[in-house]
């Protein structure tokens, strides 16, 4: 067998094509992708956070009742996915026309990069706390550079890939964090832990509830990039229940309590208050090895629909260049607000196309027709955004003129579904009198 084939079996290639039965996959694909990208700092700093600001035992109930939610609405997309068989990025082709898909990629696209330059720029500073180094400009550009090139190998291999660094890495990742667990339990009294009054001023049970589900809306909308790998419906449930419903709330509430244990929600603080510093390390570089490598093939998916023509390990060479150029910028600082606003425009694309699907027909079926433009997705979608802006609070950057759900990311979802529905049956209405007329 040649070089050339050898690579063509091994790397994923078009996500134009549908998959086929080879590639599909068990619920356990699923579980192992979502922890693997779940074992994160941001999760754990997230969690620790959350911790601060609930006691314990009400934080139990919040987290369950946030992941629940996000169990319903990713089902709903993963469903999707499963059936259709390609990447959130060519669905929305169907949904928004050829000419609209390129907007919504390109947001798809920014957030991609945006996670894999925070994430990679968070390895790097860690790296080097753990080392006690206070680096020169170009140390951090070299090990910027080499971190991006190395998670960006599996990425650019595709799905298959995937799949083995977590299922390395997951167990790794699982065995090292119970660790400063087991130690903090070891010698601490439960039971005033769970009570305790939280540090910081208190958050209630349904902002909790809001901020869980929000941080995971973008998961949720492009949940289709990995859907469509399993193989039946049942598949899609056992996934969604074992990642979101049950391993979410555990990693959640896990970095809670060692927040309140140790006093901090920084991951790397905590391992090396355990007294398992040499072991942080791996934990640091395989939990943003497996995140980073679901951004980087999520935005290579993205650009496919932008650049047809090109193979999609390419574009994902790509996007590594560009994410870890954006990290070696210092774009952590800058672009977390940027990102909650992306927040606000990707939700409503999950509404608009879950609405579209089950009212397409055989728009979505293989071979069908794409439009150049479909005005109502297009104007549901923008409708939707604007929404979410409308009810995200003033001091996160938003207008915060109302409060529908309080979760402004599912505000903006609901209502680009409403105003699809709404926009799609005028349109019927009119279609249908001019043939009359």
């Amino acid at each position: 067998m040649s070089l050339k084939s050898l690579f063509a079996r091994l790397v994923e290639r078009s996500p134009y094509r549908a998959v086929g039965a080879d590639d599909q996959r068990s619920w356990l694909f699923l579980v192992a992708i979502h922890v693997g990208v779940s074992i994160c700092v941001p999760l754990f700093a997230f969690g620790g956070q959350l911790g601060r600001h609930m006691s314990f035992v009400e934080l139990v109930g919040a987290v369950l009742a946030g992941a629940a939610l996000i169990v319903v609405l990713a089902f709903a997309t993963g469903y999707v996915g499963m059936r259709a068989r390609v990447p959130t990025a060519i669905l929305v082709r169907q949904t928004f026309g050829e000419r609209g898909a390129h907007v919504v990629a390109l947001v798809l696209t920014l957030a991609s990069f945006g996670w894999f330059g925070v994430q990679t720029e968070m390895l790097v500073n860690s790296i080097f706390a753990l080392a006690h180094v206070q680096p020169s400009a170009g140390l951090r550009l070299i090990l910027t550079f080499a971190a991006g090139a190395l998670m960006s190998s599996t990425a650019i291999i595709g799905v298959r890939a995937l799949g083995k660094v977590t299922y390395i890495a997951v167990p790794l990742l699982l065995l090292v964090i119970a660790v400063p667990a087991s130690i903090a339990l070891s010698r601490q009294d439960l039971a005033p832990l769970l009570m305790k009054a939280p540090p910081e001023a208190a958050y209630g049970f349904g902002a909790v509830v809001s901020i869980v589900v929000g941080s995971h809306m973008s998961t949720i909308a492009i949940s289709p990039d990995l859907t469509r790998f399993l193989r039946t419906p049942r598949d899609v449930a056992a996934g969604t229940i074992a990642s979101f419903a049950v391993a979410l709330p555990v990693l959640l509430l896990l970095s809670a309590l060692l927040a309140v244990v140790y006093g901090s929600s920084d991951l790397v603080a905590v391992m090396v208050a355990a007294g398992v510093g040499a072991p942080a390390l791996i934990v640091i570089i395989l939990a943003t090895w497996t995140s980073n490598d679901k951004n980087l093939y999520e935005s290579a998916l993205s650009l496919s629909a932008l650049f047809p023509r090109i193979e999609r390990w390419q574009l994902t060479a790509i996007a590594a260049l560009i994410g870890t150029a954006v990290a070696a910028a210092g774009i952590f600082q800058h672009f977390i607000g940027f990102l909650v606003l992306l927040g606000l425009a990707i939700a409503p694309v999950a509404g608009v196309y879950l609405v579209d699907y089950w009212m397409g027909g055989t728009r979505y079926a293989d071979g069908a027709p794409i439009e150049r433009l479909r005005v109502a997705p297009f104007v549901a979608w923008a409708g939707g955004s604007l929404f979410g802006l409308m009810t995200l609070p003033a001091d996160s950057s938003g207008l915060g003129w109302l409060t529908l759900t309080t979760v402004p990311t599912l505000d903006a979802l609901l209502a680009a579904a409403l105003l699809h529905i709404v926009l799609s049956r005028l349109l019927g209405s009119r279609r249908a009198a001019a043939a009359n007329a």
